[in-house]
């Protein structure tokens, strides 16, 4: 009888997840900064062709990601699925290179949209499974991640401007293998397995819970209320004498106030009910966009930068801390791809698109506008907490 082997140590299960994030978010860090301009200087394509692009592969997210995070829950066995999009990552995101047309290029974000994208829910819904088994932090394990994209866009974005944007695509397929390299190294994340009575269909389930759609609406909210800064800020700083390499720091700024943050959170806020911290994640945006839709001065937006550790960092733990109490372990990685739809989906897509129309019209009001996505989200957190203590009697973990 062959033997059974040893359950890994929790410092394995540890570094096997700090490798990946490490490798997947230095990717996502170059292909966010990086990619667009790539697809625009060296690829042909249009401003508007290139939105086109990157929308395509937003939308293709929103619908495959639910699915795979629902197959991690049927096939109870999430590394055999990371392994697999990881490595099925590298021939979509060589779509790109054949022909550089924008109907071309729109079919592989489709694709590249439907394999890649998914990865990042399931693999935070897998760490935390494995953090809360093992006894240690998520937020620092997490913290790995953002550090990861923080070197990446600081080091990749000197060697681009001195090697040109035509080394972005061999560079990302590179970063494309080597992430899946660090895959082979992902610890055993078996989810448990469901109770007899469980639903076929655990999406739906979910979908039926008014608590769970409160919740994602108000992490779409409030993480939603970010797209017009991703998208516009450095673009509105340039326009106002601000130069790209000052630019470049405040949004490293933003980073590192992310990784103090998730460095910090098991002793400080993780001690917060799931709610508060989305209130004050909410309220943090609030006054973020408020003064950044407001000032261009280069102190008073450094001051303000310091709030991405609240409306960012904040929102998410405060979600996804929310999504362990309230979701049973069978149904959370399905849970987790809901969130990532509703999140950097829907609501990304929605003040994307809102944000960007009124820059036309109002400029910087366009960054105080999504204000009232980040104070619609802290409502809806409010009245999730309402319901939550409602239903149990008592104020609740919620």
């Amino acid at each position: 009888m062959l033997p059974v082997p040893a359950a890994p140590t929790a410092l394995r299960c540890w570094l096997g997840f700090a490798g990946f994030y490490a490798a997947s978010f230095a990717v996502l860090g170059a292909y966010m900064q990086f990619f667009p301009a790539w697809l625009h200087q060296s690829g042909g394509l249009s401003k508007e062709n290139v939105s086109l692009v990157m929308a395509g592969q937003t939308v293709a997210r929103t619908v495959a990601g639910p699915w795979w995070s629902q197959r991690v829950d049927r096939v109870r066995d999430a590394r055999a699925v990371m392994r697999w999009l990881s490595w099925a990552s590298i021939g979509a995101f060589a779509l790109y290179g054949p022909q550089q047309v924008w109907w071309w290029s729109l079919l592989a974000a489709l694709v590249f949209g439907s394999i890649y994208s998914p990865l990042y829910p399931i693999v935070d819904a897998a760490a935390m499974q494995t953090a809360g088994a093992r006894g240690f932090a998520f937020g620092r394990l997490r913290m790995v991640g953002s550090a990861s994209y923080l070197v990446v866009i600081l080091v990749a974005g000197f060697a681009f401007e001195a090697h040109g944007t035509d080394t972005v695509f061999p560079v990302l397929l590179l970063g494309m293998v080597l992430m899946a390299v660090s895959s082979l190294a992902l610890p055993p994340v078996v989810v448990p397995p469901p109770p007899s009575a469980a639903p076929q269909a655990p999406w739906w389930s979910l979908l039926r819970s008014r608590q769970f759609v409160l919740l994602l609406a108000a992490s779409a909210a409030i993480q939603g209320s970010h797209a017009t800064y991703y998208n516009l800020s450095t673009v509105h700083w340039n326009d106002h004498g601000i130069g790209k390499g000052t630019a470049g720091l405040l949004w490293a700024e933003g980073i590192l106030a992310e990784i103090l943050m998730f460095f910090v959170a098991r002793q400080t806020i993780e001690r917060l009910r799931p709610t508060t911290l989305l209130m004050l994640g909410g309220l943090g945006a609030a006054v973020r966009w408020t003064v950044v839709g407001a000032s261009t001065s280069v102190p008073v937006l450094a001051a303000v930068g310091w709030l991405h550790a609240f409306s960012f960092t904040a929102t998410y733990l405060g979600t996804l801390r929310a999504l362990e109490k309230r979701v049973p372990p069978h149904q959370r990685a399905t849970a987790q791809g809901l969130l990532g739809a509703a999140t950097s989906g829907i609501g990304m897509v929605v003040c994307g698109l809102l944000g960007g129309w009124l820059y036309a019209r109002i400029e910087g009001g366009a960054f105080a506008a999504m204000a009232g996505f980040a104070l619609l989200g802290t409502a809806l957190a409010f009245w999730l907490r309402r319901l939550a203590d409602r239903n149990q009697g008592a104020p609740s973990e919620q």
